[in-house]
């Protein structure tokens, strides 16, 4: 005599789908992954409430470069956005090692005019 038992298949556990902060990552903290979870809806204008949070369950603060501590010695390699104060466009290359020399960026180069006169372009950031 055999005997058949029905059996339910065991449901995989449901997982949080988890993807890489884009802010953090932008900011230099890179692979600080987050999960959406909802809070809650307003029922008049139908629109859902989420709240962020890490890989804990706890809610997620995103990270910043001015959030690090800096010590004097760090505070040369630190990565920080400096603003363009002035573009250069220069055609010659002697003038453009001299700007390079003042601290001037090299951006691109390229054939602006019919003749075919290569213009240098440089920035200066503050």
């Amino acid at each position: 005599m055999s005997t058949i038992s029905q059996a339910e298949a065991s449901k995989p556990l449901q997982q949080k789908k988890m993807q890489e902060c884009n802010r953090c990552k932008a900011a230099g903290f890179p692979n600080q992954l987050i999960g959406f979870e909802r809070v809650g809806e307003d029922f008049t204008t139908g629109k859902i409430s989420w709240r962020l949070i890490d890989e804990n369950g706890v809610e997620h603060k995103h990270k910043f470069v001015q959030d690090l501590p800096i010590d004097k010695s760090s505070a040369t390699t630190s990565f920080r956005r400096r603003r363009v104060v002035d573009v250069a466009a220069v055609t010659d290359a002697v003038e453009a090692k001299k700007l390079l020399a003042l601290g001037w960026e090299y951006k691109t180069s390229y054939p602006a005019t019919i003749a075919y006169i290569p213009h240098y372009i440089l920035v200066k950031r503050e």
